[in-house]
């Protein structure tokens, strides 16, 4: 169970400014700029506003009617059909993309947006791990394969601080955050070996 939950601004701070949304965008839109340029980038920047703005338009307006317990939806129980909505519609961008001729980076990446849901659907059926941490080191690992190695250490730090946040707000455990934490990692790493394929 996590601990009591805290209103430390600097940590709530953090845990908006690297939620997963937010770092899906920029990852897509780096991994089409990376792949192709600027038409690239906008096929990255379609695809982030349906996998990662959209959702969290609709969990906003949820949590302002009461529906879900938060943008970050805090309940195991309530994440189960948002990781599985939000799972089926990531699925269909990336048949959309192959379909449309995407460059090849951005359905890559899509699709390991895709696992990286499904992987937290299957472990949050039995335990609540942490999606903000997951999504923090599997974006710092692939930064340095859709930059340069330097800005994959420069955002090392990140997951780290997103994991204090969210240990401090009170909506994980540490336990919770280790586990995200690795699971970002080895999906990042999957990813910088398959992306480092077609770019």
């Amino acid at each position: 169970m996590a601990a009591a939950r805290t209103t430390s601004r600097p940590s709530t701070l953090v845990a908006e400014v690297f939620a997963p949304a937010p770092l899906v965008l920029s990852l897509v839109v780096l991994a089409g700029w990376s792949g192709a340029g600027w038409s690239g980038a906008l096929w990255g920047l379609g695809t982030a506003v349906v996998v990662a703005s959209l959702p969290m338009l609709v969990l906003r307006a949820l949590a302002r009617r009461g529906r879900v317990d938060g943008h970050f939806v805090r309940s195991r129980a309530q994440r189960l059909p948002v990781y599985a909505a939000t799972g089926l519609l990531t699925a269909l961008v990336v048949v959309a993309e192959l379909a449309l001729g995407a460059p090849a980076v951005v359905p890559v990446t899509t699709a390991f947006v895709l696992l990286g849901l499904l992987v937290l659907l299957v472990v949050t059926l039995w335990w609540k791990v942490s999606a903000h941490v997951a999504m923090a080191a599997c974006w710092a690992v692939a930064l340095g394969t859709l930059s340069t190695p330097w800005a994959g250490l420069a955002a090392a730090p990140v997951p780290f601080a997103v994991a204090v946040s969210r240990v401090r707000t009170g909506d994980h455990t540490p336990a919770q955050t280790v586990v995200g934490a690795l699971i970002g990692v080895l999906i990042g790493l999957g990813y910088a070996a398959t992306a480092g394929r077609v770019l």
